[in-house]
Protein backbone atom coordinates (compact mmCIF):
# COMPACT_ATOMS: atom_id res chain seq x y z
CA UNK A 1 0.00 0.00 0.00
CA UNK A 2 1.44 3.38 -0.99
CA UNK A 3 1.63 6.06 1.69
CA UNK A 4 0.02 9.29 0.45
CA UNK A 5 2.41 12.26 0.16
CA UNK A 6 1.54 15.51 1.84
CA UNK A 7 1.00 18.21 -0.83
CA UNK A 8 3.29 20.72 1.01
CA UNK A 9 6.36 18.46 1.24
CA UNK A 10 7.82 19.18 -2.24
CA UNK A 11 7.53 22.95 -1.71
CA UNK A 12 9.11 22.69 1.74
CA UNK A 13 12.01 20.67 0.35
CA UNK A 14 12.68 23.26 -2.37
CA UNK A 15 12.61 26.07 0.22
CA UNK A 16 15.13 24.33 2.45
CA UNK A 17 17.40 23.61 -0.53
CA UNK A 18 17.32 27.29 -1.52
CA UNK A 19 18.21 28.45 2.00
CA UNK A 20 21.16 26.05 2.19
CA UNK A 21 22.41 27.20 -1.20
CA UNK A 22 22.33 30.86 -0.09
CA UNK A 23 24.13 30.07 3.18
CA UNK A 24 26.91 28.19 1.34
CA UNK A 25 27.44 31.05 -1.11
CA UNK A 26 27.67 33.61 1.72
CA UNK A 27 30.11 31.55 3.76
CA UNK A 28 32.45 30.91 0.80
CA UNK A 29 32.50 34.49 -0.51
CA UNK A 30 35.98 36.07 -0.55
CA UNK A 31 36.46 39.11 1.74
CA UNK A 32 36.66 42.54 0.11
CA UNK A 33 40.24 43.82 -0.02
CA UNK A 34 40.97 47.20 1.59
CA UNK A 35 44.55 47.47 0.32
CA UNK A 36 45.50 50.72 -1.41
CA UNK A 37 48.00 48.99 -3.70
CA UNK A 38 46.28 48.24 -7.03
CA UNK A 39 46.30 44.60 -8.28
CA UNK A 40 49.19 43.71 -10.58
CA UNK A 41 51.08 46.92 -9.77
CA UNK A 42 54.78 47.32 -10.51
CA UNK A 43 57.60 47.30 -8.02
CA UNK A 44 57.66 49.85 -5.21
CA UNK A 45 60.10 52.65 -6.14
CA UNK A 46 59.53 54.90 -3.09
CA UNK A 47 58.14 54.14 0.35
CA UNK A 48 57.95 56.09 3.61
CA UNK A 49 56.01 55.76 6.87
CA UNK A 50 55.28 58.98 8.78
CA UNK A 51 53.86 59.72 12.23
CA UNK A 52 52.70 62.88 13.98
CA UNK A 53 50.73 62.61 17.21
CA UNK A 54 47.65 60.44 16.65
CA UNK A 55 48.13 60.53 12.87
CA UNK A 56 50.08 58.08 10.72
CA UNK A 57 50.71 58.14 6.98
CA UNK A 58 52.05 55.70 4.40
CA UNK A 59 53.35 57.01 1.06
CA UNK A 60 54.70 54.97 -1.83
CA UNK A 61 55.13 55.03 -5.59
CA UNK A 62 54.72 52.05 -7.88
CA UNK A 63 56.82 51.70 -11.03
CA UNK A 64 60.30 52.83 -12.01
CA UNK A 65 59.78 54.76 -15.26
CA UNK A 66 58.51 58.27 -15.86
CA UNK A 67 54.90 57.09 -15.46
CA UNK A 68 54.25 55.90 -11.91
CA UNK A 69 51.42 55.59 -9.42
CA UNK A 70 51.38 57.60 -6.21
CA UNK A 71 49.65 55.77 -3.36
CA UNK A 72 49.06 57.25 0.08
CA UNK A 73 47.00 56.36 3.13
CA UNK A 74 46.16 58.46 6.21
CA UNK A 75 45.03 57.06 9.57
CA UNK A 76 44.20 58.44 12.99
CA UNK A 77 44.39 56.13 15.99
CA UNK A 78 44.44 53.20 13.58
CA UNK A 79 41.28 54.28 11.75
CA UNK A 80 41.55 55.19 8.07
CA UNK A 81 40.84 58.83 7.26
CA UNK A 82 41.55 58.74 3.54
CA UNK A 83 43.53 56.92 0.88
CA UNK A 84 44.25 57.65 -2.75
CA UNK A 85 45.96 56.17 -5.80
CA UNK A 86 46.80 58.59 -8.59
CA UNK A 87 48.93 58.64 -11.73
CA UNK A 88 52.24 60.45 -11.36
CA UNK A 89 54.33 61.78 -14.23
CA UNK A 90 57.65 61.87 -12.40
CA UNK A 91 59.09 60.71 -9.07
CA UNK A 92 58.79 61.54 -5.38
CA UNK A 93 61.69 63.49 -3.89
CA UNK A 94 60.50 63.35 -0.28
CA UNK A 95 57.40 63.16 1.91
CA UNK A 96 56.93 65.01 5.21
CA UNK A 97 54.22 65.49 7.83
CA UNK A 98 54.09 69.07 9.12
CA UNK A 99 51.96 71.58 10.98
CA UNK A 100 52.92 74.74 9.12
CA UNK A 101 50.08 76.88 10.47
CA UNK A 102 50.50 75.64 14.07
CA UNK A 103 46.92 74.42 14.51
CA UNK A 104 45.60 71.01 15.56
CA UNK A 105 45.58 69.53 12.05
CA UNK A 106 48.59 67.98 10.29
CA UNK A 107 49.60 68.34 6.66
CA UNK A 108 50.98 65.59 4.42
CA UNK A 109 53.46 67.11 1.96
CA UNK A 110 54.74 65.03 -0.97
CA UNK A 111 57.42 66.78 -3.01
CA UNK A 112 57.55 65.64 -6.63
CA UNK A 113 60.04 66.06 -9.50
CA UNK A 114 58.19 65.95 -12.80
CA UNK A 115 59.53 63.72 -15.58
CA UNK A 116 61.73 65.33 -18.22
CA UNK A 117 65.11 67.02 -18.41
CA UNK A 118 64.08 69.87 -16.08
CA UNK A 119 62.61 67.73 -13.30
CA UNK A 120 60.43 70.67 -12.31
CA UNK A 121 59.46 70.55 -8.65
CA UNK A 122 55.94 70.67 -7.30
CA UNK A 123 53.93 69.76 -4.22
CA UNK A 124 51.13 67.26 -3.76
CA UNK A 125 49.80 68.13 -0.30
CA UNK A 126 46.78 67.89 1.97
CA UNK A 127 45.77 69.34 5.32
CA UNK A 128 43.64 66.86 7.28
CA UNK A 129 40.83 68.77 8.98
CA UNK A 130 38.14 67.59 11.39
CA UNK A 131 35.88 66.98 8.41
CA UNK A 132 37.68 65.99 5.26
CA UNK A 133 40.91 67.31 3.83
CA UNK A 134 42.07 70.42 1.98
CA UNK A 135 44.50 70.19 -0.97
CA UNK A 136 47.72 72.18 -0.80
CA UNK A 137 49.99 73.33 -3.63
CA UNK A 138 52.89 75.71 -4.00
CA UNK A 139 52.10 79.06 -5.63
CA UNK A 140 53.53 79.57 -9.11
CA UNK A 141 56.97 81.14 -9.21
CA UNK A 142 56.64 84.71 -10.46
CA UNK A 143 58.75 87.82 -11.04
CA UNK A 144 62.33 87.86 -9.80
CA UNK A 145 61.89 84.52 -8.02
CA UNK A 146 61.24 82.82 -11.37
CA UNK A 147 64.09 84.48 -13.28
CA UNK A 148 66.47 81.78 -14.52
CA UNK A 149 64.40 78.90 -13.17
CA UNK A 150 64.57 75.64 -15.16
CA UNK A 151 63.78 73.05 -12.51
CA UNK A 152 66.10 70.70 -10.59
CA UNK A 153 64.51 71.64 -7.24
CA UNK A 154 65.26 70.33 -3.79
CA UNK A 155 62.95 70.75 -0.77
CA UNK A 156 63.26 70.60 2.99
CA UNK A 157 61.28 71.67 6.06
CA UNK A 158 62.75 74.18 8.50
CA UNK A 159 60.43 74.70 11.48
CA UNK A 160 57.15 75.89 10.00
CA UNK A 161 58.62 76.85 6.64
CA UNK A 162 59.14 75.04 3.35
CA UNK A 163 62.59 75.72 1.91
CA UNK A 164 62.94 75.29 -1.85
CA UNK A 165 66.34 75.54 -3.57
CA UNK A 166 67.21 75.35 -7.26
CA UNK A 167 70.02 76.37 -9.63
CA UNK A 168 69.81 79.60 -11.63
CA UNK A 169 70.31 79.36 -15.39
CA UNK A 170 71.71 82.17 -17.49
CA UNK A 171 70.25 82.51 -21.00
CA UNK A 172 73.11 80.60 -22.72
CA UNK A 173 73.48 77.82 -20.11
CA UNK A 174 72.89 74.24 -21.25
CA UNK A 175 70.50 72.23 -19.11
CA UNK A 176 73.37 70.26 -17.61
CA UNK A 177 75.46 73.28 -16.57
CA UNK A 178 73.74 76.15 -14.72
CA UNK A 179 76.13 79.01 -13.97
CA UNK A 180 74.02 81.56 -12.11
CA UNK A 181 74.38 80.20 -8.60
CA UNK A 182 71.36 79.06 -6.57
CA UNK A 183 68.11 80.56 -5.38
CA UNK A 184 66.24 79.72 -2.19
CA UNK A 185 62.51 80.40 -1.91
CA UNK A 186 60.77 80.19 1.48
CA UNK A 187 57.07 79.44 2.03
CA UNK A 188 54.72 79.68 5.00
CA UNK A 189 51.10 78.75 5.63
CA UNK A 190 49.41 81.48 7.71
CA UNK A 191 46.22 80.43 9.51
CA UNK A 192 44.19 83.28 8.05
CA UNK A 193 45.27 82.42 4.50
CA UNK A 194 44.53 78.69 4.56
CA UNK A 195 47.08 78.30 1.75
CA UNK A 196 50.83 78.19 1.25
CA UNK A 197 52.32 81.59 0.44
CA UNK A 198 55.77 82.90 -0.52
CA UNK A 199 57.70 84.62 2.26
CA UNK A 200 60.64 85.71 0.16
CA UNK A 201 63.67 84.52 -1.79
CA UNK A 202 67.43 85.00 -1.84
CA UNK A 203 70.20 84.17 -4.28
CA UNK A 204 73.51 82.59 -3.39
CA UNK A 205 76.68 81.30 -4.99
Amino acid sequence: MTTPRHPLLPALALLLLGCDSQRTTSESAAPVSTATTPPGASAVSYQKQLQRGDYSFAVQTLGTGSQRQLVWRAERLGRELASMTDNLDGSVLDAQVTNLNNDEYPELLVFVADAGSGSYGRLVGYEFLSRGRRPLTLPTLEGAAADGYLGHDSFRIDGRRIIRTFPIYRPTDPNSTPSGGTRTVEYEMPKKEGAITVVGHRDGV
